[in-house]
């Protein structure tokens, strides 16, 4: 197993399709279907369900998933400590939730790199908890966080990426076969798996129910991919963000939109409070110009 194809592995699931993760990569797709097929069989599994249109996980894919995730992000977090003894002259540390890949934000970092190869790109992915902390005590000059977790006049904000709360019901329940819009009430008596307690959808969720004047039945909690499992064997129901269906894909299960909705904005945040760097500065210059680029063509990314 090389941390190359490790990589290839995740850029499949990040584009749903071998032809567009080839395409982004700049290799051939017949090269990067030998590679995976050589990762399948060191693994001794099928990762992917090659009898669908697009790239879909097998069971044992979903779980190898967060593995090779975190395998790569721990290479990555090994290169930038060592391209720390470089003489570089600017550094920008960027501190970031777990789902940049969910929201194919993977491949903006890496045309940024490239585009200033000089500057020393410290990206770090953490946990909720820490991750305003270390933009308050200066451990990052940037955090791509959830809007919602952005409350103090503090920070800066700056829209990259949108999502929005959904109700996430085995195939064959009342609420997913009437195919309409779900609200909280309809809920109130659910058994709810929700993610972990230190996450902000977590809190979220919490709050919303409370604004209803409703006591949810929180069974248990867990992470994203233990949820889907439990919610397509029919253990509960959830409230995950839609975005994750991008990566994640169970059989047996039904996404419902809420209503009223529940958006969720992806932002970057900055600490209003200290001055802008240099390479902050062309961070978000570069940001602003991709944006304006994906607007032009009405893309997603």
């Amino acid at each position: 197993m090389t941390f190359e194809q490790l990589q290839y592995f995740i850029s499949i699931v990040d584009h749903d399709t071998f032809f567009d993760a080839a395409e982004d990569l700049h290799i051939s797709q017949s090269s990067l279907s030998k590679q995976i097929m050589r990762l399948e069989r060191e693994l001794g599994l099928k990762l992917f369900d090659r009898s669908r249109r697009k790239a879909a996980l097998t069971d044992a894919g979903a779980a190898f998933y967060p593995e090779a995730v975190s395998l790569h992000q721990h290479y990555q977090k090994m290169l930038s400590h060592m391209s720390s003894y470089k003489s570089k002259t600017d550094t920008l540390s960027i501190g970031t939730l777990p789902i940049l890949t969910q929201y194919g934000l993977t491949h903006l970092f890496r045309e940024f790199e490239n585009e200033f190869p000089d500057l020393q790109v410290i990206l770090e992915e953490v946990e909720e908890p820490d991750l305003l902390r270390g933009l308050s005590d200066s451990r990052y000059d940037i955090v791509v966080a959830r809007g919602h977790m952005i409350s103090s006049h503090e920070y800066k904000t700056y829209l990259i990426a949108e999502d929005e709360l959904s109700v996430v019901l085995p195939a064959n329940h009342p609420l997913a076969l009437k195919h309409c819009p779900v609200t909280l009430s309809d809920l109130a008596k659910e058994p709810l798996i929700l993610m972990n307690p230190y996450t902000s959808i977590y809190q979220l969720c919490l709050q919303l129910f409370r604004k209803e004047g409703i006591q949810p039945d929180v069974v248990r909690t867990a992470r994203t991919e233990s949820i889907l499992s439990a919610v397509s064997i029919e253990e509960g129901i959830s409230l995950l963000p839609k975005s994750n269906f991008k990566i994640f894909h169970y059989e047996n299960i039904s996404l419902v939109p809420l209503n009223p909705s529940v958006k969720l904005p992806i932002v970057l945040a900055t600490n209003q409070r200290k001055k802008f760097s240099s390479s902050v500065s062309s961070f978000l210059t570069f940001i602003k110009k991709f944006l304006e680029i994906c607007n032009k063509k009405k893309l997603t990314w």
